[in-house]
């Protein structure tokens, strides 16, 4: 997160800035995550859920 997800979003913006390119007005941006990774293996499961957006589901094969 470079210390602070804001940080992250002006790295973003300023790289695509140099390449004359922006972030869309109501763009989602993850910035990161704040929490150490978590391996997965063959017949895990993982679910995201963002309040007010929805979720995503994924099974390790």
């Amino acid at each position: 997160m470079l210390g602070h997800p804001a940080a992250a979003i002006a790295m973003l913006a300023n790289h695509l800035g140099v390449r004359g390119e922006s972030i869309p007005a109501g763009s989602l941006i993850l910035s990161g995550g704040i929490t150490e990774a978590v391996a997965v293996a063959a017949g895990d499961s993982v679910t995201l859920r963002v309040q007010d957006i929805g979720s995503i589901g994924l099974r390790f094969i």
